[in-house]
């Protein structure tokens, strides 16, 4: 790890990848050194000409010529391309941030670290954390506060809605995996194994805003725990996703059946409001990389 701000390189510069980028030029702990690309004339590559110390549109080789220039790495490419990423990086000793739903990482939540077992931070340099999907990290706190207020909890789904406009090709490429990173996460959160996820790419114009509803099918449920639990887990993830507001809180629809949802409004870095879907990944991301790099200092 070098002294000082961690620095840090963003792969990919696609929607999340510029979107990424723009935020870590105004991190206060990270030092954004390196933005990479496959195209010269990439409008997300062009952007950072002259504002990071290295623009490089050679994909991973060019990256891995400047291997002593960062300590860590964001990858907003696509989980088909993570495979072979994650494999030269953990060879060069490199943490990474995981934004593909390519469930190689440890799957991470910040409002969760400390109460799900399986999401730790972990001091080793080299480490790689998945932030699973868009869909994932909107539901998780709902569906953690209605699960552990819970008996014997039969089903769980988490649907999200998103607009068209902002999901790029390495998105739309990847529905299937995100579909199944998700339904992990909702497993791993809930102990349920039944689990079931949705996405929506609304064409609606004007674009819609990102909307993500949790439905649990259990027993019995404690109200008032769910109550009190959601109120303190939504404070803790607007702590670094301003843009989260639960605009329907945890209601029974029906006899044994949960229902809530929530609402994701973009900070407009690089595309509109509409883009909470990018908001509340790459902000995940970068509180994960905060972790992580006070874990090591």
């Amino acid at each position: 790890m070098s002294k000082g701000r961690a620095r840090v390189a963003v792969l990919g510069t696609g929607n999340i990848g510029a979107d990424l980028g723009e935020r870590l030029l105004l991190d206060q702990e990270i030092e954004l050194v390196a933005v990479v690309g496959r195209r010269v004339d990439s409008p997300g590559l062009m952007r950072f000409e002259g504002r990071v110390p290295y623009v490089l549109s050679g994909g991973i080789s060019s990256l891995l010529e400047i291997v002593d220039q960062f300590d860590g790495v964001f990858d907003g490419t696509s989980a088909y391309d993570h495979v072979q990423h994650w494999k030269e990086l953990q060879e060069a000793g490199k943490w990474v941030i995981d934004l593909t739903p390519s469930r190689i990482g440890q799957p991470m939540v910040p409002a969760l670290v400390g109460r799900v077992d399986a999401m730790s931070l972990h001091g080793g340099e080299c480490w790689n954390y998945s932030m699973i999907s868009c869909g994932g990290q909107s539901s998780a706190v709902i569906l953690y506060a209605i699960c552990e207020n819970a008996i014997d909890i039969k089903e769980v789904e988490v649907s999200s809605s998103i607009a068209a406009l902002s999901a790029g090709p390495a998105t739309r490429a990847n529905i299937d995996e995100y579909i199944d990173t998700t339904e992990n996460l909702a497993r791993i959160v809930s102990g349920c194994q039944k689990t079931k996820s949705i996405l929506v790419l609304n064409p609606a114009d004007p674009p819609i805003m990102m909307r993500t509803t949790v439905h649990v099918k259990a027993q019995h449920f404690n109200q008032e725990g769910i109550a009190i639990l959601v109120e303190e887990l939504v404070k803790e993830i607007q702590r670094y996703v301003p843009g989260y507001d639960l605009v329907l809180q945890p209601y029974l629809t029906a006899e044994g059946h949960v229902t809530a949802t929530a609402k994701v409004t973009g900070a407009g870095y690089v595309l509109p409001e509409y883009a909470g879907n990018l908001d509340i990944i790459n902000s995940a991301a970068v509180e994960t990389a905060r972790l992580h790099i006070r874990t090591l200092s």
